[in-house]
């Protein structure tokens, strides 16, 4: 029978043929279905996988950055890069670059199957993006082995990386560009002490008190039946320390500031309307120099894409965002409309102007801490001449309290020049 078989096959072409489609047929069908469920079926009990995505406003970007942070990027030749910086200020990129501040590359795996080893142990990884309305991403991380403790560990590990990483820092986040509405972490900043801050006698206390009774009164608010929100405008001409005291207060009740410039172009009625409901939980709404929209507004901006009522709707959409803070900084309070700073959408105003006696004193204390030296420097200098800026500028050049009375074009006290002639001695 089998002679016959073989004969056959060999003398009738059509047969032979049809054995060989056949032969490949059953190929076929192994590749697309009994290989995938036998890979399938190897996975579900030989490994182990754990999946993050992006929706995950915490976890996704912490996995990312511990896999940078771990050198996992050494074993792996396919990247995705962003550009972040390390400065603090909020502050355009054009700016940063006259102030020397340059952005730096991060590096994270590409899109695509990476495999690599992570303290000993064989792990890969598989990146996935897709672009639609907003973008998508999702990471999964494989390893043998059945028990879940691994991955968990690998995950938990990640965490407490970023708990160190970010305890004493800020999280600073910018409008996504690549979306409709939401923010995105652009940096972390350095946490400013509140105490090193010197404003005008009990301008400090004020504020702060203001923003811990806000947030310990969600209770009183909802038995109210009031939003909970709270808005502040500082004013004041620029160098008085506006953005220096938020970012203070930020640090100071561990806070993220959400950084938004109404001029973007990127920014329009819809998107605003979305971000500012959007906001990571205990975040202040940081918008600086917000005359700068009404004046660019007044000469008819094509940058300009926000309308005035857009911006105003947004922000009662915020009464709707449980615990929202928003800040809004200006030099020039008199252009700000009527609409924008009535109670409601203000509530808390402050005035941050050139320096009196008491920030002279206390600035000059900062960096030479000799009360009577810091007495006769503030009696020395006229009230409201300089921005705190530049005294803290100047400050910062002297090594000594001498070259600090010079750096003002200030005498020299009598005690002070006669202690520097005993030390040259």
């Amino acid at each position: 029978m089998e002679a016959w078989i073989v004969s056959l096959a060999g003398s009738n072409p059509v047969f032979s043929g049809g054995l060989a489609l056949a032969l490949l047929g059953a190929v076929a069908y192994w590749l697309k279905d009994v290989l995938p469920a036998t890979a399938a079926f190897l996975s579900r009990y030989i490994v182990s996988m754990v999946t993050v995505d992006n929706r995950d406003e915490i976890l996704f970007p912490t996995v990312v950055e511990y896999m940078h942070a771990r050198d996992v990027l050494r074993r792996i030749n396919q990247f995705t890069v962003r550009a972040v910086k390390d400065s603090d200020a909020y502050q355009s990129f054009s700016d940063d670059l006259r102030q020397g501040v340059r952005p730096r590359a991060f590096l994270s795996p590409a899109e695509g199957f990476h495999i690599f080893w992570l303290d000993g142990r064989l792990m890969w990884m598989k990146r996935e993006v897709s672009i639609g309305q907003t973008i998508f991403e999702k990471i999964t991380l494989s390893t043998f082995g059945r028990d879940k403790a691994v991955l968990e560990a690998f995950i938990h590990a990640a965490i407490e990386a970023r708990v160190a990483r970010e305890l004493d820092k800020i999280a600073i986040y910018i409008p996504n560009p690549y979306t409709h509405g939401d923010w995105s972490r652009a940096r972390l900043g350095n946490n400013r002490r509140l105490a090193s801050l010197v404003l005008k006698a009990g301008q400090t206390e004020q504020i702060l008190s203001d923003l811990k009774q806000f947030f310990s009164d969600k209770v009183r608010y909802d038995d109210l039946g009031i939003p909970w929100r709270r808005g502040y405008l500082l004013y004041g001409a620029p160098g008085t320390g506006k953005t220096s005291l938020v970012t203070a207060l930020a640090s100071e009740m561990r806070l993220n500031v959400c950084s938004l410039s109404l001029a973007a172009s990127g920014i329009t009625d819809d998107k605003i309307g979305s971000l500012l409901a959007s906001v990571p939980p205990r975040s202040i709404i940081l918008i600086e120099d917000v005359d700068a929209f009404f004046r660019q507004r007044e000469q008819q901006s094509q940058q300009v894409r926000l309308s005035f009522s857009g911006f105003l709707n947004a922000l009662d959409g915020v009464a709707a965002h449980e615990g929202s803070v928003v800040f809004m900084t200006t030099n020039h309070p008199e252009t700000l409309d009527a609409a924008l700073v009535r109670s409601g959408r203000v509530d808390f105003r402050m005035e941050l102007g050139p320096c009196d006696h008491h920030q002279l004193a206390g600035m000059f204390r900062k960096f030479h801490d000799d009360p009577v030296l810091a007495a006769a420097f503030a009696a020395a200098l006229p009230e409201g001449a300089l921005a705190p800026a530049t005294v803290q500028e100047r400050l910062l050049r002297a090594r000594t309290p001498a070259e600090a009375f010079a750096c003002f074009e200030l005498p020299v006290p009598v005690a002070l020049a006669g202690k520097a002639a005993a030390d040259d001695d």
